[in-house]
């Protein structure tokens, strides 16, 4: 999906119903390259996003980590 507009708000639908993302889920559901600017960009209209960095242990024994997003329901 090229439409920043479009990813925005397909993003914001997914947090708004309860749901974690991460950009591996952005890019595999719906083709979201770079989910970390969508949700700077929501941020920036005053929607509640919260993030945790994810670590963990590669199969070959190196580090990954990853961030999650998630809205704060009021």
């Amino acid at each position: 999906m090229a439409d920043k507009q479009s990813q925005n708000m397909w993003v914001l639908r997914q947090l708004k119903a309860g749901k974690k993302l991460s950009s591996r889920n952005a890019v595999l559901a719906y083709g979201i390259q770079d989910l970390p600017k969508r949700i700077s960009e929501l941020r920036q209209s005053g929607h509640k996003i919260e993030s945790a960095t994810v670590y963990s242990r590669k199969p070959d024994g190196r580090m990954t980590h990853w961030n999650n997003y998630w809205m704060v329901r009021d």
